[in-house]
């Protein structure tokens, strides 16, 4: 195994770990907050996370831009030019903070006007304390997010995936003090900028001691510049789009119900952002070799070959995620934050079926980034997103928030599985098909039959957490049995034999 290699899998193990922590924590931290701060409050955090996130769409999509650039750059060894790439975007990244922060001052003044009908004046001014202090976390994670692309660019993953989790519990526990000794809403989104401050002098301190890469205020030329628009441009129109089906829901339920049903909502999306990042962890190892392939001009069979493997190992992940949220989502919820959260499960369960095709195939967008052909793919979701827009408006004014999954669960299946498809196929040369084909072929029986059993003993469970914990790993043992003489082809199965016998 090569060091390139080893660094790939430690960087999913602790993805992975990541995972499991953070879900550990959401299970004992959401229930905690809510009970602190209350539904409402818990509503007004998660709105005002969104607001927050809207502005992120700010960044044009550099942070990608980085990555696709740098990769480019190392690949063909340029170390003069990934150098005077990073000092012009240290630049930019200034020019854009400030443009930023013009933005959401416009927006903290509008707040008033914009929930007068659905807020108390308390709760109003509560969310414009909060949004000013997220302005300033925004302003942080544009300034950083260079950083992030370098590490990525890199393939510094243990690095990265460690200082996430250590930081990410550090915050946990400075939340829980804080919240105990009284403090609020306000005590959160202090701490989450002061922990994104800590984290980005970490990581610039990495790269300057570990990273050949130097850092430097530089105006870029014109040609650096337009080369960078044109490409960042359609990126922050995908950034734009994914924004309008994770967070304009929260606006939209927040503008036309109140705040306890924001904070119902938030819970189900809580647990919709925990199944992506399954996906998540797999997929962003792959990008820089992805982009990689791509400019070396490998063939369109090689690659689709490459993509058909990492879309079966998220499958395989994504699909017990699944089978056990299906089967025991309602269970979880009510064990989790009560009986007064039931609709949170309709509201992750609807759109995470068509999620689970989509994240299977996220490795083509790097595909498409690599090649400059990102654009077409951004429009197409863009005319979807404003349709999801559109469809929650008039399902939430009808049946209530769980209408805004409905919303998004035709964004995803129309643009992503139909028109964006359709276009890898016809343009690109890629053969959809076939991956979906290697899905159904080896991922979908598993599902099937996992699900078949998991709905099977639902009647059997107690309704504890020890009940739940036993229902989930007796699931997983069938899923896991099923994966491995179905999910995987044999020279799979050998691996996993030659580490079994290894470890015993």
């Amino acid at each position: 195994m090569t060091d390139l290699s080893r660094e790939r899998r430690n960087g999913i193990l602790l993805s992975y770990g990541s995972i499991a922590i953070r879900n550990i924590a959401a299970l004992l931290l959401i229930p905690f907050i809510i009970n602190h701060l209350g539904v409402s409050d818990y509503g007004i955090y998660s709105l005002v996370s969104a607001l927050a996130g809207y502005l992120i769409v700010l960044e044009f999509g550099l942070a990608n831009t980085t990555i696709r650039f740098l990769s480019v750059y190392q690949a063909n060894n340029e170390k003069d030019k990934a150098s005077e790439f990073i000092s012009s975007m240290v630049v930019i990244y200034g020019a854009l903070a400030t443009f930023v922060v013009g933005v959401g001052l416009i927006v903290w003044y509008k707040l008033p006007a914009i929930f007068q009908q659905s807020m108390t004046l308390a709760e109003i001014q509560l969310l414009q304390a909060a949004f000013l202090v997220l302005l300033v976390n925004v302003v942080i994670t544009l300034m950083s997010n260079s950083l992030t692309g370098i590490i990525s660019t890199y393939q510094r993953f243990r690095f990265q995936k460690t200082t996430d989790i250590l930081v990410f519990i550090a915050r946990c526990s400075i939340v829980v003090g804080c919240l105990e000794a009284g403090y609020g809403v306000l005590a959160i989104v202090v701490i989450d900028t002061f922990t994104n401050l800590v984290h980005s002098i970490i990581r610039f301190c990495y790269i300057k001691q570990n990273i050949d890469i130097q850092f430097k205020a530089k105006l870029p030329n014109k040609a650096t510049l337009k080369e960078i628009f044109i490409y960042s441009s359609f990126i922050a129109l995908n950034v734009l789009v994914n924004q309008i089906n994770w967070r304009v829901d929260n606006l939209i339920i927040g503008t036309l119900t109140n705040s306890k049903s924001l904070g119902i909502f938030n819970i189900g999306s809580q647990l919709l952002f925990s199944f992506i990042a399954f996906s998540s962890a797999i997929s962003n190892i792959f990008v820089p070799k992805i982009v990689q392939m791509v400019k070396q001009e490998v063939s369109n069979t090689v690659l689709m070959s490459q993509l058909c493997i990492i879309g079966r190992y998220q499958m395989i992940v994504l699909g017990y995620v699944f089978a056990v949220f299906a089967a025991f989502g309602e269970l979880f919820i009510q064990l989790f934050v009560g009986d007064d959260f039931s609709q949170a499960y309709w509201i992750a369960l609807i759109p995470m079926l068509p999620f689970m095709f989509v994240l299977a195939q996220t490795s083509t967008n790097a595909v498409l980034q690599a090649l400059n052909k990102h654009k077409v793919r951004s429009l197409l979701l863009l005319v979807t997103a404003i349709a999801n827009i559109i469809i929650s408006i008039i399902l939430v004014k009808k049946i209530g928030m769980v209408g805004a999954s409905w919303g998004t669960a035709f964004a995803l299946f129309v643009g992503e599985l139909l028109l964006v498809n359709i276009y890898l196929y016809r343009v690109i040369g890629l053969n959809m098909w076939h991956l979906y084909r290697e899905l159904i072929r080896y991922s979908l029986p598993a599902i099937v039959l996992t699900l078949v059993f998991a709905f099977t003993i639902t009647d059997y469970i107690a309704a504890t957490w020890l009940g739940l914990f036993i229902a989930c790993g007796l699931t997983g043992v069938i899923y896991a049995i099923c994966s491995y003489f179905v999910s995987l082809i044999p020279s799979e199965r050998q691996k996993i034999n030659r580490l079994v016998l290894k470890g015993i």
